[in-house]
């Protein structure tokens, strides 16, 4: 008998079948993804989550990219995020723009003051004084609490944003910052989970079921019950995490691997980056470890003997010593020196520039121990650490030739100008003081059963100090009202320069926003102090061109006696006037500047148009026969006038017209044209008596401190005038004129 087969033997019917199997399987892999889209585009039609791209369009800046404001809830899901800075670049690069990205964390922000004197914000205005032919953008990607995974998750949005250099100085944050092996913020227990989840939580659909099972969790159990608790205590996990345990070991692994990937991407875009050695502070901080609840350990007597050999004079046995304590520290917020070691490799491997930080604290710091004086802290720098840090990049920059091959070094200026020449106020001071203060009265630096009530207990002890407490103490306030609050307090005060040092700082906090140096040089004005003015205003990166600025430095540099300058941008102002502007503002300046200039045709031209908004200005005035008025009405005309008799060798005229002022106001410019006066007629003595009290009332001019300098040559007093040399040196004035004062110098001193 013959056996049925019940399998259809027509292929075509086997291929149909076929077919519907794939179909079949097709459907079943596309229903969910399907039914993924449709949720993850209604999500965002109905704006649930956040968009956390790393740059965003400006709304405020037209044409620019902004870092998100969101972007670090990519990293903290348990704790608040923590904040990236205000810095923006050009969508559209032009060519003559060189951008630089720097990594790092709270150290590369600028804690414990704003990111104003942050290195990087530092570093921007060496660079763009040395390149001043160039657009120089340095974006600062920093912010509390990240490492090295956050590194490497905006490293390809960066370089698909045209970098032209990328810094970085980090590596404290590997074992409590975010995703850090010891911290609250873990995401997974393995580097490919937190990857991935890093490459997910950009998703809508992500943040939903994150967000549900966050909130599960919370219902059942907290991060930290201490309502005082810092960051430092409520982002760590594990506490104690001792040498070569392995959680320590797993950490130089997390660094290691994150930082080649970061260097390597990097590279394969031939992109420079220039990596930095981590520092801390190793004399003056006792091994946190001292406040864990298993009491002192190995590092204390380490720290103990250092001190000891210390005191003992036995420096370099002693530095050894505070490195290993440092290390043998269990609480892990401060970088072993393994990260270092992973930094020099790396740097190897790939063929990189690393900035010696190390060598760079230690020649600063007495016997090479890197302490108080430069950290305020465990490991953030002091003010004056900053702007070594910021030296020791851009000296990195120069020495390896970023930016250009050729650097003019007659446009660098040394380091010492920028931290005598900055916006850092003692509100700045004290912000930065009481944030430190309340860190270091919690836990790693008190035992973790100690309360912390330094803000409840603190005593401020004078009106700016209120201001930094309350800024600190009530989060609606926002720095940028403190400083404008107190500028108008020293106003009232009629403390000028102390109102124009809080404007100052803003600038350095935001240097985009043009209306701050508007706001600033009105207080340079009234001391005077025009051509201060004038360079603060045209040194703005992205002020508007418009009427109103070429009205304020036409006004300036007529100030300055630039007159056919002034006249130029005066003319242009008074052409591109707005509707809303006020024409009469503009024309009285310029018809000054074409008095001076000896234009007596445009002089009446312009007057015929002032008089149509103000019909009796000038009535009854005196002109002469080169069509320049004659009588005085302002310090300002007394001042011009003295300066033409000056040039027409009238130098009793001139001295008649300044002593007369000075008994109405005494000021440094009348007192330093007598000074001009008395050298030219050779009189050095009363000639020193004037520019010394000029130098006095005005220290930042030039001019004053140049005159003193060779009065002192012609006394012989070389003491004198080498102080009056070093302090030409912290202003801008040009390095060849400096140069050229060195020689005279030594000169007269070899002479004598």
């Amino acid at each position: 008998m013959r056996k049925i087969n019940n399998q259809s033997s027509n292929p075509t019917e086997k291929a149909i079948s076929g077919w519907k199997k794939i179909v079949f399987s097709s459907v079943l892999i596309l229903i969910p993804i399907l039914i993924f889209l449709m949720l993850e585009f209604g999500l965002r039609i109905f704006n649930y989550g956040n968009n956390l791209s790393l740059f965003l369009k400006s709304e405020n800046y037209p044409g620019y990219m902004e870092i998100n404001r969101d972007v670090n809830l990519r990293y903290f899901t348990k704790l608040g995020k923590t904040s990236p800075t205000d810095d923006i670049f050009l969508i559209n690069k032009p060519d003559t723009c060189y951008r630089v990205f720097v990594f790092g964390g709270s150290t590369t922000r600028g804690f414990p003051y704003q990111a104003g004197t942050s290195f990087p914000r530092i570093l921007y205005y060496r660079l763009q004084d040395a390149f001043p032919q160039k657009r120089i953008e340095v974006i600062n990607l920093s912010a509390s609490a990240i490492n090295s995974y956050s590194y490497i998750d905006m490293i390809d949005e960066v370089l698909d944003s045209k970098p032209d250099a990328i810094l970085l100085y980090g590596g404290h944050n590997e074992y409590y910052g975010a995703l850090g092996i010891g911290s609250v913020e873990n995401g997974g227990n393995a580097r490919w989970i937190k990857k991935l989840r890093l490459k997910l939580g950009k998703l809508r659909t992500f943040q939903l079921v994150q967000n549900m099972i966050t909130g599960v969790a919370s219902a059942f159990s907290g991060t930290n019950d201490k309502a005082d608790a810092t960051l430092m205590e409520r982002i760590v996990k594990d506490k104690d995490i001792p040498m070569n345990s392995s959680l320590f070991k797993d950490g130089v692994i997390q660094f290691d691997k994150n930082l080649d990937e970061f260097v390597r991407k990097a590279k394969d875009k031939n992109i420079p980056v220039i990596l930095s050695e981590l520092v801390s502070n190793i004399k003056d901080q006792v091994p946190l470890d001292s406040n864990l609840e298993t009491g002192n350990s190995e590092a204390i007597e380490v720290f103990n003997k250092a001190k000891s050999l210390e005191e003992q004079g036995q420096i370099a046995e002693a530095k050894k010593l505070y490195y290993q304590a440092k290390d043998l520290d269990a609480i892990r917020f401060r970088a072993p020196e393994a990260f270092n070691d992973v930094i020099s490799n790396i740097s190897k491997k790939y063929q990189l520039p690393v900035v010696p930080m190390k060598r760079y604290f230690e020649d600063a710091s007495a016997n090479g121990l890197i302490g108080d004086r430069l950290m305020i802290d465990h490991l953030h720098p002091t003010i004056d650490g900053y702007f070594l840090m910021a030296d020791a990049f851009f000296n990195e920059m120069k020495d390896r030739k970023f930016v250009s091959s050729v650097w003019d070094h007659s446009k660098i200026n040394p380091s010492s100008f920028y931290r005598n020449n900055w916006g850092f106020t003692e509100l700045d001071s004290l912000i930065g003081g009481l944030n430190i203060q309340s860190l270091k009265a919690g836990w790693p630096f008190k035992p973790v059963t100690e309360l912390n009530t330094f803000l409840e207990s603190y005593n401020y002890t004078s009106y700016v100090d209120s201001m930094a407490f309350s800024y600190l103490t009530k989060g609606e306030r926002h720095i940028e009202d403190e400083h404008i609050k107190l500028a108008q307090y020293y106003a009232e005060l009629g403390l000028k320069e102390n109102a124009f040092e809080e404007y100052f700082s803003l600038i350095k906090l935001h240097p985009y926003i043009g209306d701050l140096y508007y706001d600033a040089i009105k207080y340079l004005i009234p001391l005077e102090k025009y051509s201060e003015a004038l360079n603060l205003l045209t040194s703005a990166p992205n002020i508007e061109k418009d009427y109103y600025f070429y009205y304020m430095t036409g006004t300036l540099k007529l100030k300055l006696n630039e007159i056919s300058q002034a006249i130029n941008d005066l003319e242009y102002s008074y052409k591109n006037i707005t509707k809303d502007g006020k024409p009469l503002k503009i024309l009285i300046p310029l018809y000054a500047a074409y008095r001076e200039s000896g234009n007596g045709e445009k002089m009446k031209q312009t007057l015929e148009l002032i008089r149509k908004y103000n019909p009796e200005y000038a009535r009854g005035t005196e002109i002469d026969d080169q069509n320049r008025i004659v009588k005085t009405i302002t310090f300002d005309q007394i001042y011009e006038n003295a300066r033409l008799f000056i040039q027409n060798k009238d130098y009793n005229k001139a001295q008649e017209l300044l002593i007369a002022s000075i008994k109405v106001k005494e000021t440094a410019t009348a007192n330093k044209l007598i000074g001009i006066i008395n050298i030219l007629q050779k009189e050095y003595d009363t000639a020193y008596g004037y520019c010394l009290k000029s130098y006095q009332l005005d220290p930042k001019d030039s001019e004053n401190l140049i005159n003193l300098f060779n009065l002192n040559l012609m006394k012989n007093n070389f003491a004198n005038a080498e102080k009056n040399l070093n302090e030409l040196k912290l202003l801008n004035v040009d390095g060849s004129k400096i140069h050229q004062l060195e020689n005279l110098l030594k000169k007269k001193e070899i002479a004598k």
